[in-house]
């Protein structure tokens, strides 16, 4: 872990928060890095940060992945039930993984990947690293109340955002030197005061979240943070796929340079 002190590379965990639809910006942050030749050696992903990090690290390509954000809707990861703890069953969200990524072990991952969930029982942070990617995800993104918990070795878990939406520590420990952190609730204050309880419901997440956050979020090496340039965009937004995504890029171009000089990559890189 300790070998770029003496010279040597560093290793680079890529960490990308939770928010909901607002997850898709992270495939802009990914687009930067991508184009500009940023090693990335680990994955760490929280709620919708677990569905992009777990498509990258499987070795998708970051084209394919914004091609598929463009047309998804909520129907594809909705399955109603009326027989467990939550107004959906968890396993829409295992199927819509398989569907994409294949039904994946995380030996399998081209990248080193952990997905972070919460226990609800105890509230503790739960990271999964092994056996299969699609239920981890899936319990990384299990909304409680929306989705019903996800159990696995004898934890119920649900979303990771609640135990830790920014994840710095996961990487760290997972070998990484440098970190770069991705936190997709917006930095800035919002333009406009939410006209519909959900709208006021997801500010009081962000805010939460927020406050939760600010602690891991400073352990990070390079802090990518989203700002709504034009217009608030709210959690379940997922028809704005494009402006998400040209949002993740601006707030990306804003630290590259910063990320190429700490890791000494060429400027024209």
């Amino acid at each position: 872990m300790f070998d770029w002190l003496f010279g040597g590379k560093k290793k680079v965990g890529l960490v990308l928060g939770g928010g909901v639809a607002r997850g898709l910006a992270h495939i802009g942050v990914l687009k930067v890095l991508i184009q500009n030749k940023v090693p990335i050696d680990y994955v760490v992903g929280t709620s919708s940060g677990s569905l992009i990090g777990a498509a990258f690290a499987a070795g998708m390509d970051v084209a394919q992945i914004e091609k598929i954000a463009m047309r998804i809707r909520w129907r594809d990861m909705m399955k109603l039930t009326f027989f467990q703890a939550g107004l959906n069953a968890p396993e829409a969200i295992e199927d819509f993984v398989v569907r994409f990524i294949g039904d994946r072990d995380f030996r399998e991952m081209k990248i080193p990947f952990a997905a972070v969930a919460t226990d609800i029982k105890n509230g503790a942070r739960v990271v999964i690293d092994q056996g299969g990617i699609a239920k981890a995800v899936a319990a990384s993104a299990t909304f409680p109340g929306v989705f019903s918990p996800v159990e696995i070795n004898g934890h119920y878990l649900i979303d990771g955002g609640i135990a830790a939406n920014v994840p710095v520590d996961v990487a760290k420990q997972l070998g990484a030197d440098f970190v770069i952190a991705s936190d997709v609730i917006p930095s800035r204050y919002i333009r406009g005061i939410p006209n519909d309880p959900l709208s006021g419901l997801g500010r009081a997440l962000d805010l939460m979240f927020k406050q939760l956050s600010y602690a891991e979020r400073q352990r990070a090496d390079i802090l990518i943070e989203l700002q709504m340039e034009e217009e608030d965009i709210w959690h379940l937004d997922l028809h704005k796929a494009e402006k998400l995504i040209t949002a993740g890029e601006i707030a990306a171009h804003r630290a590259i340079n910063k990320i190429k000089k700490a890791l000494k990559l060429p400027a024209g890189s």
